[in-house]
């Protein structure tokens, strides 16, 4: 049977009102230390546990932040990545959000996450009130439907994973631009010249990958260079390497560096000897490809972390905010200066 509050009050000599102001643990809220303790003491022993339904009926609030997670797979096309295996991209994107989601949840006191399913879900599913804000991982390839049905709603929604989150909706992202900037510097100040962009870019439906190549193209043009149209395969690759002598390739990911890897060796070209390589995302296993992977540090655990603090706000009522995380090179094996 439930200790009921006045049980405490009883054995620790105090009123309810006063167990009510210590156990809340509000910090306007003044008792003598002693008195304090002796409520504690009283609730430890008699094994009170608060009410958390019925003190939310009071407030309306829950505490309970939902998050809903879209899967995250590979987004590159079939013929990009053929032979590579995806699932290293599921587990590190996957783990690393939930690593962030928890983390953060730890260090503000959210009381729990609410994890709803992704898919084909009704918006209205998200607002029956068990939750007090919705973080919302998006999946750049379904689009941002569920954003624009949610804009509408009371209830506080931070974005993942967009910059293109619906007016009054907050959104945390990575700065991707920025990232393949860094990446296309770095082959620029080791001495390649003739640098191409290996993946779909402007061409993809997703939102990331055109800022990658963008992002590409920016470095070229400050150094001034003519960017290349992006390269969609292997073959494509290797005939630009040839007949073009390109000495550096910027990946779209690091699946894609993989089969670029792959497509090099198959005929014999060498990373960093005779190609110098660049991926996106340090996913797990990325020291492992091509001998160690040169990339770009994709902060996903920090953009989860950033969304709950966002949310926190938010729910607080501050204004809706865009934040984009800075990324950063992760400098390995598989670029070196350029043969002479």
């Amino acid at each position: 049977m439930r200790v009921k509050i006045s049980e405490v009050a009883t054995a620790a000599g105090v009123s309810a009102a006063t167990v009510s102001k210590v156990l809340s643990g509000r910090p306007g809220y003044t008792v003598n230390v002693s008195t304090a303790e002796r409520v504690r003491e009283a609730a430890r022993t008699l094994g009170y546990v608060p009410d958390v339904a019925a003190r939310n009926l009071r407030t309306r609030r829950t505490g309970q932040l939902g998050v809903i997670l879209e899967a995250v797979g590979a987004s590159e096309p079939e013929d990009l990545t053929d032979g590579v295996n995806a699932a290293a991209v599921r587990r590190t994107f996957d783990g690393a959000i939930m690593a962030g989601l928890s983390g953060a949840a730890r260090d503000l006191g959210v009381p729990a996450l609410v994890v709803y399913p992704g898919g084909n879900v009704p918006p209205e599913s998200f607002l029956d009130g068990r939750v007090d804000g919705l973080l919302v991982s998006c999946n750049p390839l379904r689009g941002h439907e569920l954003l624009h049905a949610l804009a509408a709603a009371r209830l506080p929604v931070v974005a993942l994973w967009t910059q293109q989150a619906p007016p009054g909706l907050s959104a945390v992202d990575v700065d991707h631009r920025a990232g393949t900037r860094q990446a296309t510097r770095h082959l620029l100040d080791l001495g390649h010249r003739r640098i191409v962009f290996y993946g779909a870019g402007r061409g993809s439906q997703v939102e990331h990958f055109r800022r990658r190549e963008d992002g590409y193209r920016d470095a070229l043009e400050q150094a001034g260079l003519s960017p290349r149209p992006a390269l969609h395969g292997g073959p494509d690759l290797i005939a630009q390497v040839r007949r073009d002598g390109v000495t550096g390739v910027v990946a779209e990911t690091d699946l894609a560096a993989a089969a670029a890897f792959h497509a090099l060796r198959e005929v014999g070209l060498r990373v960093p000897e005779d190609v110098s390589l660049v991926g996106f995302d340090d996913i797990l296993g990325a020291e492992y490809i091509a001998g160690g992977l040169t990339t770009v540090y994709h902060p996903a655990a920090e953009m989860a972390a950033g969304g709950v603090a966002a949310l926190m706000r938010r729910m607080e009522g501050a204004p809706a905010t865009q934040t984009l995380l800075p990324t950063h090179l992760v400098r390995r094996h598989s670029t070196s200066a350029p043969r002479r």
